[in-house]
């Protein structure tokens, strides 16, 4: 496993190197808008990542999550980003499965095969993994517009029935999970064989704000690895015992160590 964090610039491989990092997880937005990747700040990426040792474990395209595009702008993207990691020399691409509020749950099923089917038989070709994030995408008061449709067994059941290509898997955020009442070390060992990248995200309960407003409050608060109610033992064991070998990223969301604390924040993470 090689453990790093989230990040949206290429110039953060130096500094994953020298908080002692050796893995970074780019956000596709490091290298341009979408509408074209720049070609200098893939070869200053690949500089950096070799000459510090810091693997890119992933390309994050968080790009669909609050969107209604086409099917075919759908595929068009993900054409640009399977190039992308390509030149980087990165096998997966961390995702969003994107939702529409306007339809009901078999609709956005649905949807997401007309997105995703084109999308696999590309990552197919290509030798890419997709890893769907599995954030709820709605949170506070109601009403409830999800932007991503990613939170439970269900949902992941559902995708992969609709699109059954092993092209498609998880970027398995046990943060997520555990804040709904989750098991996630028995999710992680029931999908081990679609987790294709992991996110370190810790998740701390609100006992107040769960009593006075329940589902519709933020009840809960997410946390830097080891600051929160995760076992991380337990899951980093489990991580290794069902054999995973790929990238963990932290996800740094930590309210108490932003801003001037931020580094300290991604230190204490791991």
């Amino acid at each position: 496993m090689r453990l790093g964090y989230l990040a949206g610039s290429v110039e953060e491989i130096e500094r994953a190197a020298r908080l002692g990092f050796d893995g970074i997880e780019l956000q596709s937005r490091a290298f341009g808008d979408g509408s074209g990747y720049d070609d200098s700040l893939v070869e200053r990426a690949r500089e950096l990542s070799s000459e510090h040792g810091v693997e890119i474990t992933a390309i994050a395209h968080y790009w669909l999550a609050g969107r209604q595009p086409s099917p075919e702008e759908v595929r068009q993207s993900y054409e640009g980003v399977f190039e992308l990691a390509g030149k980087l020399g990165v096998g997966v691409v961390a995702s969003m499965s994107g939702f529409d509020p306007e339809l009901d749950w078999q609709g956005n099923v649905r949807l997401f095969g007309e997105r995703f089917a084109p999308v696999s038989e590309l990552a197919e070709d290509r030798g890419m993994r997709v890893a769907f994030e599995n954030w709820m995408g709605y949170g506070g008061r109601l009403p409830h517009r999800p932007v991503n449709m990613g939170g439970s067994p269900d949902t992941w059941d559902a995708w992969f029935e609709e699109v059954p290509s092993s092209a498609l898997g998880i970027e398995f955020d046990p943060s997520h999970l555990y804040w709904q009442g989750i098991d996630h070390v028995r999710a992680l060992r029931e999908y081990k064989d679609r987790v294709y990248h992991v996110h370190a995200k810790d998740t701390e309960m609100l006992p107040e704000r769960r009593y006075r407003a329940g589902a519709n409050g933020d009840c809960f608060r997410f946390r830097i690895p080891g600051y929160g109610e995760i076992n991380w033992a337990g899951f980093v064991s489990a991580l290794s015992e069902i054999g995973y070998e790929g990238g963990v990223a932290i996800e740094h969301e930590d309210p108490v160590y932003s801003g001037e604390r931020y580094e300290e924040g991604l230190v204490r993470g791991w």
